[in-house]
This record gives C-alpha cells, sequence and structure tokens, in this order.
C-alpha cells in the first residue's frame, strides 16, 4: 500500500512539472512587432476581412503592429501547394526564406485542415512533418501561435455529413494542442469553441458551404483568439471598424500582389527570361502597404 502510495506521489509530482512546464507566458507584444498568418485556406481567407488583424491591434493599440499573410489555399505542412511549377519541397525552402526575410515576432500557423482528409493513418506523417516546419522556424526567434482547425458545418443535402471527418479534424486538433504543449507554444482551440452545433443539421451559421468561414466566422473565431491568448482588445466605434476593415482589405491586397504576382512565372520563375524585367515592379507595393498601415494605426489610436 506504501508502495502504491509512492508511486502515485512520484506520478502527480512529475505530472504537475509537467503541465507548469508546458505552460506559457502571458502573450505579449511590443512596438514595431510583425505577426505572420502561415498556413492553408483557412489563414489565406483571413486577409479579406481582417478580423485577426483587428484583435491585436485592439489589443496592443499603442504598438504599431505589422501583418504579413502568407496563406495559400489548400496547402499542408509539406507546403504542397506552394511549389507552383517546382516540386512542394522547392516551395518548402522558398517559403522559409520568405518568413526568414520578414523577420517576424510572431507566427500563427494553420494546419491540421487538409492533412485531416488522411485520416487516423495519416496522424504519424503529420506529426513528423508539424514538428519540422516548426523547427525550421525555430531560428526566426518568433512565438509560434498553433491554430486548430474549426469543424465543418452540415450544408445539407446533397453535401455529405461531416460527421465523420469532423471526428478526423479533432484527432488532429488533439496532436496540435498536444505539440504546442511540448513545445511551450500558444494554442488556440477553434475546433472545440467556433462551430458547436451538432452534426446532421442542415444550419449555416459560420460558413459559406460548412468548411469556409463567412465574416461572421472570421471575427467569432478572433474572440476566441483573444480568449486563449488573453488579449483584452479595446473597442472602437463601428465608423472606425469599418475603415480599418477597408484600409486592411486593401494593405492584404497589396502584399498579395507583391509576393504572389498572378504572372509570378513570368517575372521570378522559369519563364522570367520573358517578362522578368517587369520584378523591379514587385518593390513598389511595399510604400503603398506602409502607407495603409500608418492610417490604420492613426485610426486605432484616436479612439
Amino acid at each position: 500500500m506504501k508502495q502504491r502510495l509512492s508511486l502515485l506521489l512520484l506520478f502527480f509530482i512529475f505530472g504537475s512539472i509537467h503541465r507548469v512546464s508546458a505552460e506559457t507566458q502571458p502573450f505579449e507584444l511590443k512596438t514595431g512587432d510583425r505577426v505572420i498568418f502561415l498556413g492553408n485556406t483557412l489563414i489565406e481567407r483571413a486577409q479579406k476581412f481582417g478580423n485577426w488583424e483587428s484583435v491585436f491591434l485592439r489589443s496592443f493599440p499603442q504598438s504599431k503592429l505589422s501583418f504579413r499573410n502568407l496563406g495559400w489555399s489548400a496547402d499542408t505542412v509539406w507546403a504542397e501547394s506552394r511549389g507552383i511549377f517546382d516540386p512542394p519541397a522547392v516551395g518548402y525552402q522558398r517559403m522559409l526564406m520568405q518568413v526568414k526575410d520578414l523577420k517576424p515576432n510572431v507566427i500563427l500557423l494553420g494546419y491540421g485542415g487538409n492533412e485531416a482528409y488522411a485520416g487516423k493513418a495519416g496522424l504519424p506523417a503529420f506529426q513528423k512533418q508539424l514538428e519540422k516546419l516548426i523547427a525550421d522556424l525555430k531560428p526566426t526567434g518568433a512565438k509560434i501561435v498553433i491554430l486548430s482547425p474549426h469543424r465543418s458545418e452540415y450544408a445539407g443535402h446533397p453535401l455529405p455529413d461531416p460527421k465523420s471527418h469532423n471526428q478526423d479534424l479533432k484527432l488532429y486538433s488533439n496532436l496540435l494542442q498536444e505539440t504546442a504543449m511540448r513545445g511551450n507554444h500558444y494554442f488556440v482551440d477553434l475546433f472545440t469553441k467556433l462551430i458547436t452545433e451538432p452534426a446532421g443539421k442542415p444550419q449555416l451559421k459560420w460558413t459559406t458551404n460548412g468548411i469556409h468561414l463567412t465574416d461572421a466566422g472570421y471575427q467569432k473565431a478572433a474572440e476566441i483568439i483573444a480568449a486563449d491568448l488573453g488579449l483584452q482588445p479595446v473597442i472602437l466605434s463601428p465608423d472606425t471598424v469599418q475603415k480599418v476593415k477597408e484600409l486592411t482589405f486593401e494593405k492584404n491586397r497589396h502584399y498579395f500582389h507583391n509576393w504572389r504576382p498572378q504572372n509570378i512565372t513570368y517575372l521570378l520563375g522559369f519563364r522570367k527570361h520573358e517578362q522578368g524585367q517587369n520584378a523591379k515592379e514587385l518593390p513598389q507595393f511595399i510604400p503603398l502597404i506602409e502607407k495603409n498601415e500608418t492610417e490604420i494605426h492613426r485610426l486605432i489610436l484616436s479612439q
């Protein structure tokens, strides 16, 4: 009996040490910090609405933060969408270089939504590559915020009931949370908190098609980000909110054209021998981006 109690006591002590060591410090941003959004469609579409940027700006209104969205639709931790006409491994290295060049202070990672289609069998490979990605991002010195995928909503017939897929999404969300705990990274739980309606009811509330978030969906996700990171965003007037949203959209559009021009193969890729001389125009977007940022900061501080 005494031996059993001793073992239980040791388990309690070491279990407590593990929990304490996995806790992160309060989330803080300082003047001039840059936040990068990196991930799949969920990340890329966030640039259309600006809700996520707003929640950080309003939580640190004096800090004059900057944001860069490197999301790529349908992407995975292997950068399978980023190769363009190169293999994914080339796109992966290109992505790492882009992140490094941006000198981020915070990287918000949004992966797992696409990888979950591999089901339980795909978990080991996903975990291995996720840990590699985090390790490859470590030299930036940036804080890592790991974002879980959210549940799918049931859009009704003829679309399938997402119940079984949501079970797979849960497995990947749990793995992401465990990875965040082990690495002392921040974690935002969209899976549990964003879409909570029971499966089987065709009621689209936060998405357009069961998967892609609406403006309201991104706003609710922003509130979850704020809660999970312990942020306290100030309230802006409706007029200021709208102006900031419009400027954020314009700023993100300029940045998108800067790093992902529509004719990228002609400017930077294998056909640059035809129009590569026009790549000199890409840096011309930077002053436009900075102008938008200056106005956004002015509006936030005016409240």
